[in-house]
């Protein structure tokens, strides 16, 4: 990481593979991190990074317990080095650990909803935004899709990257709290696919759902039920 009041230039900034390795390991903060989850969100190969990169670093994390230091710890690293000639970037960098290590989780999130809200006004405390999000993965080398939904709109946004050339069609299925699977239609094969998602299915979108894609015969119309098993699935997160 670059000191904060170095600003990175052209060249110095990282590859792709070197940023999804920066957010995995929680190494991203401001503009950075901002910057990073908006790509994560938008670029499923950047996606796909960053959860080899997750799924690289979890084992590590499973032979620790976390401990929670006492408040005092914080502020007598922060006064020895104030009294010290410790360079001012220092201190930044620890008040910039001291905060995510309090609130990465709750920075995440309002980052996340911040990305893919868009720039505008902040929202009054009666009027919530949320949005979901999902991305769906399977036993297809290579195949994934990022999805986001806004509820205010009710359009779902998909895209994919990786899927492969077949005589069927992907069509995108909501699975809801009670194991039934709901077409939303069929979409594109790659790039950006929109839909606008039907009225009796918007209230099936909630963290308890779950988004499936299966290979279809090509049809103008939704089909009734799924014809063979999921080639991909994934989760709802709502943030």
């Amino acid at each position: 990481m670059v000191d904060e009041q170095e600003p990175l230039k052209d060249d110095e900034v990282p590859d792709d593979e070197t940023l999804a390795a920066e957010l995995a390991l929680g190494l991203l903060d401001g503009d950075e991190k901002a910057a990073a989850l908006r790509k994560q969100l938008s670029d499923p190969t950047f996606a796909r990074a960053v959860d080899e990169w997750n799924d690289r670093i979890d084992p590590l994390f499973q032979e620790f317990q976390d401990v929670e230091p006492e408040a005092s710890i914080w502020d007598s690293i922060e006064s020895r080095i104030d009294g010290g000639a410790t360079p001012s970037g220092t201190v930044v960098q620890l008040k910039r650990w001291r905060i995510g290590a309090i609130l990465s989780g709750a920075l995440a999130a309002c980052l996340a909803l911040a990305l893919i809200v868009g720039p505008g006004p902040f929202a009054s405390p009666s009027e919530p935004q949320s949005v979901a999000v999902a991305q769906l993965t399977g036993n297809i080398e290579g195949l994934v899709l990022a999805v986001s939904y806004d509820p205010k709109t009710a359009e779902m946004r998909v895209d994919v990257d990786g899927m492969p050339e077949t005589e069927t069609e992907p069509e995108l299925w909501i699975v809801g709290s009670d194991g039934v699977p709901r077409s939303l239609g069929q979409i594109g094969r790659d790039g950006i696919s929109q839909m606008t998602v039907p009225s009796d299915h918007r209230k099936l979108i909630t963290s308890a759902a779950t988004l499936e894609l299966s290979m279809e015969p090509p049809s103008d119309t939704p089909h009734a039920k799924p014809t063979g098993e999921p080639v991909a699935t994934g989760k709802i997160t709502i943030i």
